[in-house]
Formats: C-alpha cells, sequence, structure tokens
C-alpha cells in the first residue's frame, strides 16, 4: 500500500517520519493522546481495508490543506500506471468517485486487475 497526496497539481508519496512524530509529541504540536488514540484504532482501520489480522501499522500526523487529496493505493495501482497518469486522471476530474473508477480502469488496462485497489479522500473547506 502506498499513500499520496494531490495538492497544486503535484502528487507526493506520503512517508511516515517516526522522528518528526517524536518531536511533535516533545514540542507539543502533536499530543500523546492523539497518537495514542492513532495506535489504537491502526488495527482496525487495516482490517477494513481487507488486511491479515496481525499487521504492522505506521500513523503519520501532518499539517492539511483545503483541497488536499489523498490516494491510497495498492501495487496493482501504483506500479501498473506511470505516476504522470495517476496525476492527470486526479488533476483532470473532481469527482473522486469518477477519479477512482477512471484509475481501477486504467489499472485493469495495464494487466493488474485482481490486485489493484484505491480509496479518494479531500480534505474539506474548497
Amino acid at each position: 500500500m502506498r499513500v499520496y497526496r494531490f495538492r497544486g497539481g503535484k502528487l507526493e508519496e506520503r512517508r511516515c517520519d517516526l522522528a518528526a512524530l517524536d518531536d511533535g509529541v516533545s514540542d507539543g504540536s502533536i499530543s500523546p493522546d492523539a497518537l495514542a488514540m492513532l495506535a489504537q484504532h491502526a488495527n482496525t482501520a487495516a482490517r477494513a481495508l481487507g488486511c491479515e489480522e496481525a499487521v504492522e501499522m505506521k500513523t503519520q500526523v501532518e499539517s492539511t490543506e483545503p483541497g488536499d487529496l489523498f490516494l491510497v493505493c495498492s501495487g496493482g495501482v501504483w506500479g501498473a500506471m506511470p505516476e504522470h497518469r495517476i496525476t492527470g486522471i486526479l488533476a483532470a476530474h473532481q469527482g473522486l468517485r469518477f477519479a477512482a473508477s477512471l484509475l481501477m480502469d486504467c489499472a485493469h488496462e495495464h494487466g493488474e486487475p485482481e490486485h489493484a485497489m484505491c480509496i479518494l479522500a479531500r480534505v474539506g473547506g474548497m
């Protein structure tokens, strides 16, 4: 699974920076309670996506902006299509359901139908 953020026409893979989380707790910008809540619900989220019961979860807390679009996808999507194709679909289509459908269609065209999965979510306030 990979997580991408689409902001300002640019697609960026989001990677968990454990040092940044520790710094956030140390400087007070991330509360220990918030991190504990994320850890508590991490396994539930993984099972909802169809993962095995025992999985190693990483969480990351970061600032968002209104309109940020997040893509969670399997290797059947990111491994099947060039990044510029994913970016083009997200840039051209505001409707999340339609954009997700196009991503899945493209993944199927590139030969990964049984390994393709994607979830799109947009930060409100636009």
